[in-house]
């Protein structure tokens, strides 16, 4: 299920940030080589920005790309690792949770009160979707990952791009 959930968020994620940036410079195009541009386009690259951020929040918690400091847990071993880290993925995984109970409140209001975006008069409950849908996602990736140091007794490790691994296997060759 989460790998399914990672290919349809890169696939998003890529694809908006794609649209975005043709509509933009397509805009730039009007407005510099035309004299004219249209106003929609700055609406839809802020929406599609905000969705971007919101959704990439979630893709990079499944590559374990989030900014953290781990200056305790970098001097811990053994259980006192494992619980330093539970402790603070269940914090995290409530925080999320709340965003996600608190986002759908606030979508609900948007829509209860027809609220439209100015330019392209789409509801504001499709601008603001992604604060739920962000925050329920990566809840349940944290209830997995949870699950899944209780059953292995371990924390899943970043994954790494090719230059983070050559840079790891030199550390490990410098040490040795």
């Amino acid at each position: 299920m989460l790998k399914f959930l990672n290919n349809i968020e890169e696939k998003f994620l890529v694809l908006n940030l794609l649209i975005s940036t043709l509509i933009v410079f397509m805009n730039v195009v009007l407005r510099y080589v035309f004299s004219a541009s249209l106003s929609w386009v700055d609406e839809a690259a802020r929406y599609m920005f905000i969705w971007l951020i919101w959704i990439g929040a979630d893709y990079t918690l499944a590559n374990r790309k989030h900014l953290r400091i781990d200056i305790i847990s970098a001097k811990l071993h053994g259980r006192a690792r494992l619980g330093l880290e539970l402790f603070v993925m269940t914090i995290w995984c409530g925080f999320c949770i709340f965003l996600g109970y608190q986002g759908v409140k606030l979508v609900r209001v948007v829509v209860e009160q027809q609220q439209l975006s100015t330019a392209m008069q789409i509801s504001m409950g499709w601008a603001y979707l992604c604060i739920p849908l962000s925050g329920i996602f990566m809840a349940i990736r944290l209830v997995f990952d949870i699950i899944n140091i209780f059953r292995t007794g371990e924390i899943e490790k970043p994954v790494l791009s090719e230059e983070e691994e050559m840079i790891e296997e030199a550390k490990k060759g410098v040490t040795m």
